[in-house]
């Protein structure tokens, strides 16, 4: 099965002409892009091609660790109905459940959402609620950060003293 799956890895990163992903480029790759499967059967597969050591990850950044040239692809590859049958069995068997360990209760905490208390510091300092968001989401995504931290970036940048804040938002998005 891991030449199978070493076959549809490399016709995958072939098709795309990249070998660096996202987990869900290779996701909506898989099952939208190249319409060889459903989205559940992609996410199977890819995690036995990441099992097998096709893919290696790093936060949510894939990378095939494996030499396409090695690999000879049919033209029209497409992986068989068998192939995506053996992986969904697999990933349904019953794993063996791990003992029970002892964690502490912060690994167990949800983070808190912050962004209703940042909202009412803006609203109580004077910036329109529509104003806040939409600088907040900018921010964001110019820089690629949490909606948390780039709201404290605009609650600072119109004159609030965030000193209090930024604790308790950095205790939110580091649990995240």
């Amino acid at each position: 099965m891991e030449d199978n799956l070493a076959l549809c890895a490399c016709a995958f990163v072939r098709n795309k002409g990249k070998s660096v992903f996202t987990e869900n480029d290779v996701l909506m790759g898989l099952s939208m892009d190249l319409r060889w499967m459903t989205y559940s059967e992609a996410k199977a597969f890819f995690s036995a091609m990441v099992t097998a050591g096709l893919f290696e990850r790093s936060g949510d950044i894939c990378r095939a660790t494996f030499s396409e040239n090695g690999i000879d692809v049919p033209v029209a590859y497409k992986p068989s109905r068998e192939l995506i049958g053996k992986v969904m069995a697999t990933r349904e068997a019953p794993a063996p459940k791990p003992e029970k360990e002892d964690v502490p209760a912060q690994e167990n905490k949800v983070p808190a959402d912050m962004m209703p208390t940042l909202m009412k510091v803006a609203v109580d300092n004077g910036i329109e609620r529509k104003d806040f968001m939409v600088q907040s989401n900018a921010i964001s995504r110019k820089l690629g950060i949490f909606i948390e931290v780039a709201a404290l970036y605009v609650l600072r940048d119109a004159g609030v003293d965030i000193t209090e804040l930024s604790d308790r938002v950095y205790e939110s998005v580091k649990l995240k």
